[in-house]
């Protein structure tokens, strides 16, 4: 019950990153009501239930028959199943249920900034600034607590520095033309947010995820992608950070040197 209910919980964020990730540029986040994007009808209640009014509604506007992007279904199965996953996660661990409700929570806010991020990044190739840097103030949260908790750690304590310095060198060589600050920026988040163990991990799994991609378009569609189209690569940084952080990766075993 817990996990289908965070499942639930988790297809709300889905939506309500969506939301923020198409109001970003054109209008307020929270004071206007969904409309549709053709008609510009306001959404009522029941045209905005995750999954439900989509599928009820055959992905379409129930006033003017336009389609819905699919991007908004799946950014809520997504963010449900990533939600869920993090619900098991929390729930193994040994802490105080408390605790638990905090970790959770905590984490819950990162999934729906994270799906924000990549969504925004996906449709403008540019990063979010605003949710990036709420992003990075939770990563030094994070580390403050792990340093709290665990006692200082010099290399932890600059995790998210040091994940994002050849990222940032390459930023400065290139003058931008190979790596967005928002990518460096990112990589900070997410550096504080899991520590430098797994943050290596996310860091390795990122790249190798990027070019292995990078490379599967070229190949498959030659016409649309060259040498000099520009990817986002934001996903991937988010895809290898839940992947490292859900299996606990930690690849050069640097729990056991840093401890």
């Amino acid at each position: 019950m817990y996990i289908f209910l965070a499942f639930i919980y988790g297809t709300a964020l889905g939506s309500f990153a969506h939301v923020v990730a198409d109001r970003l540029r054109v209008k307020n986040i929270w004071i206007d009501r969904s409309q549709c994007l053709s008609c510009g009808v306001k959404l009522t209640w029941h045209d905005i239930v995750p999954l439900i009014s989509y599928f009820a509604l055959k992905g379409k506007c129930r006033h003017c028959g336009s389609k819905f992007s699919q991007s908004y279904v799946w950014s809520e199965i997504v963010s449900g199943a990533l939600t869920a996953v993090l619900a098991m996660t929390v729930m193994s661990m040994a802490i105080s249920p408390a605790m638990q409700i905090g970790v959770f929570v905590f984490w819950s806010i990162v999934i729906a900034l994270s799906m924000a991020i990549l969504i925004y990044d996906l449709r403008h190739t540019i990063v979010p600034l605003e949710a990036v840097l709420i992003l990075l103030g939770m990563g030094l949260v994070a580390t403050v607590i792990r340093q709290y908790a665990y006692g200082f750690n010099v290399y932890d304590f600059f995790s998210g520095a040091i994940i994002a310095l050849p990222f940032a060198l390459l930023h400065i060589f290139s003058k931008g033309r190979w790596v967005g600050m928002g990518d460096v920026f990112v990589y900070g988040a997410f550096g504080f947010l899991l520590g430098l163990p797994l943050g290596i991990s996310m860091f390795f799994y990122s790249v190798w995820l990027g070019t292995f991609v990078s490379f599967l378009l070229l190949i498959l569609y030659r016409k649309e992608y060259g040498m000099k189209t520009e990817i986002p690569f934001t996903p991937f940084i988010i895809i290898a950070a839940f992947l490292v952080l859900c299996a606990n990766i930690d690849i050069l075993n640097l729990h056991e040197i840093l401890r």
